[in-house]
């Protein structure tokens, strides 16, 4: 098979999945969405082998504009490698938990469908070289989330979630779009590989800034972050794909994309938005009673981690590790939620003897998180540090990159107090269980197969340093006196758990609470204002211009017919007329009356001179 065959069947069969479990029949959709996941799959790691880590690019005829002809470009770089393998690995991890998971699920195959055309989505934007076609891929990456969000479109909070996460959404997105217009306009092309900064400059800042609001949205950073947490409506193995590993590292992925073309201060801006979203997720985590909502606020946390990055190569190195811990740790979630019925951590507690294997997940996984050593999560978090204080030395922005490294020691250490205090809520302490979990006891391998496979990923020497090794990441040394405070920050976090162990959240805390209802008002009462102004005063307003340009044709045509037409015109034609008769009985053509008018001429002549 040819490479480039290989690449179509790798961008096109995620859609022709979608399409072909439409005409299946619902009880076989189960078993043809896992085997046509195990296939992209397979395709997507057997083209990874044969470019070998080096770029990858072909394009293919789109349509013309006079003499120019657009293109149909792709480019697979190595950000698109690693994402790629990443969509791939966690998507085959979700379609196999999902079969237990939604066993008893009527509309299957929908979510199924929707599975496909997300993972084709995200296909298509990692890989697309065209600004274009990477629009339209990053809004039908949005369009899918907007469906797995209400999937269970049942229950109003999922259809108000679905909203509210497609309108904020929508605010990035009017940024993005207006910022690869900028960047097309500014390098002349609309090819991503073909942005020369050598001669044309990096990017305005305000181009960069625009495409970053894009990123904004899609990763629920600083301010848009609210929608994240209520998108936990949707079914949790869809969470896991689409809500934490990949979907919203699509607003990372966007900064990576730029990172080469814009200036540092575009950088510093997206590593300032990242601080800030660290710390509020880290702390927004710690009150939550819902545990899918907890980590809906430790990933938007973990994704200001990888703002930090500001888009270099070591945001692509946490993006990685990150998704596998994150996705693990919502599939573990749905195991228990599967078990107690319940997603209020009131609820839990002691789960470990019930649920050994979930409690062993989960300290894996939360492990990964807090980046503790053997995980592939503590070499990326190291390197971030290692990045930041390199960039300390060779930056004149000095006191901007170590007010980032005081807010990573910040978060570092609610990292590790939000998580093993989930943990504790969880697997520790005694019931608050009403009743003891439905599978204790039980093994159910369509559960466990995908925990397990995630978790084996988050140690470091499976698909850590080997991973980075291969495509061949660069690695930045913290000092010394940095890993003393790493350790330490593990201490602080967990003895912060220990100290809070007996208070258990009653309710889930939002940030900013009324932004959304009170700017959904703002907007609702601005419109009635805006509809009372323009049927009060602007309709009036031209109707009564109206009429009175009606009573001025009225005028204007009275106007017309009495006095030009029949005054000005109508006189001038009678006076003329009468005039041309008088005159015309002068030239009557007889001698006798010319010898009359001669002598009445003459005898008025005499008159005249006799009065004179």
């Amino acid at each position: 098979m040819g490479l480039n065959v290989h690449f179509l069947g790798l961008v096109l069969l995620p859609w022709i999945a979608g399409l072909f479990l439409s005409i299946v029949p619902t009880r076989f959709s189960k078993f043809f969405s896992i085997f046509l996941a195990c296939i992209s799959g397979f395709l997507a790691l057997t083209f990874l082998s044969r470019v070998h880590g080096s770029d990858f690019s072909v394009a293919y005829s789109w349509f013309s504009i006079g003499p120019k002809s657009i293109l149909a470009s792709f480019w697979m770089n190595t950000s698109a490698q690693v994402l790629l393998a990443l969509i791939h690995f966690v998507a085959i991890c979700v379609q196999i938990f999902s079969a237990s998971y939604l066993a008893h699920e009527p509309k299957i195959r929908r979510y199924y469908i929707y599975l496909h055309l997300f993972v084709g989505s995200m296909t298509l934007l990692v890989l697309t070289d065209q600004t274009w076609i990477f629009y339209g891929a990053w809004e039908l990456v949005g369009a899918c989330s907007y469906l797995l969000i209400c999937f269970w479109h049942q229950k109003p909070e999922a259809i108000r979630a679905a909203k509210k996460a497609f309108l904020l959404n929508r605010l990035g997105d009017i940024g993005l779009l207006f910022g690869l217009i900028g960047l097309s306009m500014h390098f002349q092309t609309d090819q991503f590989s073909a942005m020369n900064t050598g001669l044309y400059g990096p990017a305005p800042f305000l181009v960069g800034l625009a495409i970053l609001l894009g990123g904004i949205g899609k990763s629920a950073q600083f301010p848009l972050m609210s929608w994240l947490p209520d998108a936990m409506e949707g079914p949790t193995p869809a969470s896991a794909l689409i809500h934490a590993a990949t979907m919203v590292a699509a607003g990372v992925y966007v900064g990576i994309r730029i990172f080469p073309l814009t200036s540092e201060e575009v950088h510093l801006v997206m590593g300032g938005i990242g601080a800030i979203s660290l710390l509020a997720g880290g702390v927004l985590a710690l009150f939550q009673s819902d545990i899918k909502k907890a980590l809906a606020y430790s990933t938007i946390s973990q994704l200001g981690l990888m703002w930090m990055g500001m888009g270099s190569d070591v945001s692509l190195m946490h993006l990685w590790t990150h998704g596998i811990f994150k996705a693990g740790l919502f599939l573990t979630a749905g195991y228990v939620i599967h078990s107690v019925h319940s997603q209020d951590v009131n609820q839990m507690g002691g789960l470990r003897k019930g649920l050994p294997i979930p409690a062993l997940a989960y300290a894996i996984f939360g492990a990964g998180m807090m980046g503790l050593p053997l995980t592939s999560g503590f070499y990326s978090k190291e390197n971030m540090a290692g990045y930041l204080w390199t960039s300390v030395d060779n930056s004149s922005y000095a006191l901007y990159y170590e007010g980032l490294l005081l807010a990573l020691a910040l978060g570092m250490v609610l990292t590790a107090w939000y998580i093993s205090r989930q943990f504790y809520l969880i697997f520790l302490g005694k019931s608050r269980a009403e009743k003891t979990p439905d599978s204790a006891g039980t093994f159910d391998l369509g559960l466990i197969l995908p925990i397990g496979a995630l978790a084996i990923g988050s140690f470091a020497f499976v698909l850590g340093n080997p991973f980075f090794a291969y495509f061949d990441f660069p690695t930045f040394e913290p000092p010394s006196a940095w890993l003393i405070w790493t350790g330490i920050s593990w201490v602080l976090g967990i003895g912060l758990t220990w100290l809070t162990r007996g208070w258990v959240p009653k309710e889930n805390v939002q940030f900013w609470p009324n932004f959304w209802p009170n700017s959904f008002q703002y907007v609702l009462m601005k419109s009635r204002n805006a509809y009372w102004i323009e049927t009060r005063i602007y309709d009036r307003a031209v109707n009564g211009i109206a009429r009175l340009q009606v009573i001025m044709a009225h005028l204007s045509a009275w106007v017309d017919t009495w006095v030009v037409d029949g005054i000005l015109v109508g006189l001038t034609s009678w006076l003329s007329e009468a005039l041309g008769r008088g005159i015309s009985r002068w030239q009557s053509g007889k001698l006798a009356s010319y010898w009359v008018l001669v002598f009445i001429t003459f005898g008025l002549f005499l008159l005249f001179s006799l009065l004179i």
